[in-house]
């Protein structure tokens, strides 16, 4: 039987994330601790990954690197789990 290790709730929350090599993700969700997305393809991801999403509606970036923990491979797209490090939430000034 599978037991839960996570420690914090999950939101799910669909939204835009870059990778630090340009690529673009989508999450599934998120927590205080880690987040899912998902990208498309076929990808060995490992390592650390540097991450970043826009959040224009309410003027903020969130920014963080991220520990892989898990890989999921279905339908054509790569699900990756990341255990957070560093995060960081900042203001953004829409004025530019």
């Amino acid at each position: 039987m599978f037991e839960e290790q996570r420690i914090d709730p999950r939101e799910r929350l669909a939204l835009p994330l870059t990778l630090g090599d340009g690529s673009s993700a989508v999450t599934r969700d998120i927590s205080a601790t880690g987040l899912f997305f998902e990208i498309d393809g076929e990808h060995a991801m490992q390592g650390p990954v540097d991450f970043e999403l826009e959040l224009p509606e309410v003027s903020m970036r969130f920014t963080s690197s991220g520990v892989i923990v898990r890989l999921e491979r279905r339908d054509g797209k790569t699900g990756v789990a990341v255990r957070l490090i560093d995060p960081r939430l900042e203001y953004v000034d829409p004025g530019g």
